[in-house]
């Protein structure tokens, strides 16, 4: 639910002070020679589970699930499906444990919607580890 003293649109517009600055856009897409995608959010600094937050969160994952549903993504990477079709959410170490249940209870979401989601944290130096799979790179 947005705040009381903001808009729908003002949760979901562009802010670059939060963990999570720009909901609609992909943060990262790798794009498998077999066929299939791993699409990656990033939110490298502590992520809070108040509202706006989780709006925002699930916004995210919204917009990556139209991606994947749309011909675009099909020309790319073939029809998705929830082996073929990744979505990893990197999260900082530091953020709310909550968050990271969010997340679980959305797994059977994304799946009906052809894809798989993966929780991973960020390293020490907020890098990415990379989760392996049984594909090439495009």
């Amino acid at each position: 639910m947005p705040h009381e003293h903001q808009s729908p649109n003002a949760v979901l517009a562009d802010d670059p002070t939060h963990p999570i600055p720009f909901v609609n856009s992909l943060d990262v897409q790798a794009v498998w020679k077999e066929g299939g995608s791993d699409l990656g959010i990033v939110i490298a600094s502590p992520l809070a589970a108040d509202d706006r937050s989780r709006e925002r969160l699930m916004s995210k994952i919204e917009a990556y699930l139209r991606f994947i549903a749309s011909d675009e993504f099909r020309l790319q990477c073939g029809e998705p499906n929830p082996t073929s079709t990744r979505i990893v959410v990197y999260l900082h170490p530091d953020m709310d444990p909550r968050v990271e249940q969010v997340l679980n209870l959305c797994k059977s979401w994304v799946q009906s919607n052809q894809a798989s989601l993966l929780v991973q944290f960020l390293g020490p130096d907020l890098t990415p580890t990379l989760i392996p799979r049984n594909h090439s790179v495009a």
